[in-house]
C-alpha cells in the first residue's frame, strides 16, 4: 500500500499551477476590495487639499499685485487670469489650478491653460489697496457668489458641485488602468482665499428641500463702497441673473 507521501507526489503539476493561479486571484480581489491603505487616515483630505491650493493661488495673485500697481490679474475668465500667473512666473506648475471635478482634466505639459484644466473662479476688478479684506479673491468653481454683506455662495449644480482629490496610493484596478485613484467628497464645500490673505474651507449647509448654501461666504461687515465686482469662471463672466 502506497504511503500518503508517495501519493502526494503524484498530484499533476498542471493542477498545482491551477491552484496557485486561483489563490493569486483570490488575494488580488481581497486587496482590491480594501482600496488604498491610507484611506482612513485622510478622511478629511478633500477639504485640506483644496484649502492648500487656494492659499497657494491666492499668494501668487497677491505677488502679482505687488508687481502691478497693487492690481490683481484680471481678464475675461479665470483661465485667462491664471495664464497671466503662469506667463509671469508666479506659478510654475499648472496642475495647481486643477482639482478633480466632473469635466475637468489635468493640463497638458507645455500647453496654454484651457477651461477644462481650471477648477477655480476669480473675482474680477479687485485690487490689493482699496478692496475690502473680506472680498473673496479665489474660490472653487461651481458656486454663484453674492458680493453683498453676508452674501452666500449658492451651488450651481444640485445638490452641490462634486469634487475630490487624487491619492498617490492607487487601487490595484486604477494601477492596472494607468490612471490616478480619485476619492470623491461625501459632502459639499468650497475653499476660498480672501483679500486679507486668509484661506478657509467652508462647509455647504443643506436644507430640508435638498437645497444648499454657504452662508456668510462674504462677511457681514463687507463694505463694497459702491464698487461692482465680476465673478470670473473658467469659461467667462458669470451673469448676475
Amino acid at each position: 500500500m502506497e504511503s500518503k507521501k508517495s501519493m502526494q507526489r503524484k498530484v499533476p503539476i498542471p493542477r498545482l499551477l491551477f491552484y496557485g493561479i486561483c489563490l493569486a486571484i483570490v488575494c488580488f480581489l481581497f486587496v482590491f476590495s480594501l482600496g488604498p491603505a491610507n484611506l482612513g487616515g485622510i478622511k478629511h483630505a478633500w477639504g485640506s487639499v483644496s484649502l492648500q491650493a487656494a492659499h497657494e493661488i491666492g499668494i501668487a495673485m497677491y505677488s502679482y499685485s505687488n508687481d502691478n500697481d497693487l492690481k490683481y490679474p484680471d481678464g475675461k475668465s479665470s483661465t485667462e487670469v491664471f495664464q497671466k500667473l503662469m506667463d509671469g512666473g508666479y506659478v510654475t506648475d499648472p496642475n495647481l489650478f486643477y482639482i478633480p471635478m466632473p469635466g475637468k482634466t489635468r493640463p497638458a505639459p507645455g500647453q496654454k491653460l484651457k477651461p477644462e484644466n481650471v477648477s477655480w473662479d476669480v473675482t474680477g476688478g479687485a485690487d490689493a489697496s482699496s478692496s475690502p479684506d473680506g472680498l473673496p479673491i479665489v474660490f472653487m468653481t461651481g458656486y454663484k457668489v453674492s458680493y453683498t454683506p453676508g452674501g452666500a455662495a449658492v451651488p450651481l449644480v444640485k445638490p452641490y458641485p462634486r469634487f475630490g482629490w487624487e491619492d498617490s496610493n492607487q487601487t490595484w484596478f486604477d494601477w492596472l488602468m494607468g490612471r490616478h485613484t480619485i476619492h470623491w467628497s461625501d459632502s459639499g464645500g468650497i475653499a476660498v482665499f480672501y483679500k486679507s490673505n486668509m484661506a478657509k474651507f467652508m462647509i455647504l449647509e443643506m436644507s430640508g428641500d435638498s437645497n444648499g448654501t454657504v452662508p456668510n461666504f462674504v462677511p457681514p461687515d463687507f463694505k463694497p463702497d459702491g464698487k461692482t465686482y465680476r465673478q470670473l469662471t473658467p469659461d467667462g463672466v458669470l451673469p448676475d441673473n
